[in-house]
């Protein structure tokens, strides 16, 4: 029987060899995304920067574990990951003070979808006829339409829970907006601010949704 002699002149960088962790390689990129999403919240959404920071935390605090556990390269890559994405959570939130505190165009009144809900078997409340021909400032989702891009007439939603499903939203969560020139907007699945002369009016909105009640003339749009 042959007995082998153990190995003793592998290349020092082979014998220091060790594996980094996967956990932190996945903190430091998801970390720096959340970062990304952070600053630019406006456009992506609130979740979008949460859920990623939230998983730059986990797997980094991973990362450390697998590091101290098993003896595995990664160590920096897991803090940055930790330290992005602890970044992404304080910048986001910055971002997003910022935005409500300097959202609303001078002149304007910031509503929401609750005045116009229907009260005591009123379908049009009281709280809704009084907005009739005021300057508001509202925020909703682009109902879908076959257009995509210079889109000049869309309904907004209070939500897109049921408008990206192909649902069909509550009559008194959709306002049809008119963009006056030379406003367009491109189809976006992301929050629209939206601002103009509110009306009260029963009328068709566009497409296959049927009624609408409200109205917004719309001058500004983001």
């Amino acid at each position: 029987m042959t007995v082998r002699e153990p190995v003793t002149d592998l290349p020092e960088e082979i014998v220091a060899y060790r594996p980094i962790s996967p956990a932190a390689a996945v903190s430091v990129v998801t970390g720096l995304l959340a970062l990304l999403a952070a600053i630019l919240v406006y456009d992506l959404g609130v979740g979008t920067f949460i859920f990623a920071a939230v998983v730059g935390l986990i797997t980094g605090y991973r990362g450390l574990s697998s590091v101290r556990r098993y003896d595995m390269a990664g160590r920096g890559a897991a803090k940055a990951g930790l330290v992005c994405s602890v970044l992404a959570l304080v910048t986001g939130g910055a971002v997003m003070l910022y935005h409500a505190m300097n959202e609303v165009p001078e002149g304007y009144v910031p509503i929401s979808y609750e005045p116009l809900q229907p009260k005591g078997g009123d379908l049009i409340p009281a709280t809704a006829k009084e907005l009739d021909g005021k300057k508001v400032y509202i925020k909703g989702y682009m109902y879908p339409t076959d257009q995509t891009t210079g889109i000049k007439e869309f309904v907004l939603c209070r939500d897109n829970g049921t408008c990206c499903f192909g649902g069909q939203p509550k009559l008194t969560d959709m306002i049809q907006v008119k963009l006056k020139e030379p406003l367009a907007l491109d189809y976006h699945t992301g929050l629209r601010y939206i601002a103009g002369n509110f009306k009260v009016e029963q009328n068709q909105a566009p497409g296959s949704l049927g009624t609408v009640l409200y109205h917004l003339d719309a001058d500004y749009a983001k």
